[in-house]
């Protein structure tokens, strides 16, 4: 049976609304994007990836399947009606009660603690509602900003992963922070 997710979350200032898939989000999601490419794509590899409005819908599908499963769901980040960015939690792991939560965010709002209340009100709405256990966030070692929002909501680094992966952007194998709560 899978997870129910709720379509919206409310915060202080935030609300978060579930990226359904329909022309209209995938218009706006791109949108944002495409404005944001040099402020995302050193931490955000599928930014290269999205090149017309056609390959947000198409992903806003291909989630759209795993949310139905129950191993994902995925809100857009809003200041009353401006969408501003994105935050899901992924790779849900029923028996073990475990998710990841990732992240995006426009660069006209970062540093403003947005992101730090998107995290505090889906983890809320995971332990809370979905019953999860532990979650964790992961981002490049050199991302402080992400892992500044881990750090600010609680969670406690766990390792290094070495050389996790190779960065087209700098050219360069790169290491992973994970963080738990």
């Amino acid at each position: 049976m899978a997870l129910m997710f709720k379509d919206q979350l409310n915060g202080t200032r935030l609300t978060l609304k579930r990226t359904i898939p329909t022309l209209e989000m995938a218009e706006t999601m791109f949108k944002v994007i495409d404005v944001n490419r040099k402020h995302l794509e050193p931490w955000m590899p599928w930014v290269d990836l999205t090149l017309r409005v056609e390959d947000t819908l198409k992903y806003l599908f291909e989630k759209e399947v795993e949310t139905q499963k129950g191993d994902k769901v995925e809100y857009g980040i809003y200041i009353q009606d401006e969408y501003i960015g994105n935050i899901c939690i992924f790779d849900v792991n029923k028996k073990n009660q475990s998710a990841e939560i990732g992240y995006w965010l426009s660069a006209d709002h970062v540093r403003k603690g947005y992101v730090t209340e998107a995290v505090q009100i889906l983890e809320r709405e995971a332990y809370l509602n979905l019953k999860l256990n532990r979650l964790q966030i992961c981002c490049d070692a050199k991302n402080k900003a992400s892992a500044g929002v881990a750090k600010k909501c609680g969670y406690k680094l766990e390792g290094i992963l070495r050389e996790e992966r190779f960065s087209d952007y700098f050219g360069e194998f790169s290491n992973g922070k994970i963080f738990s709560k």
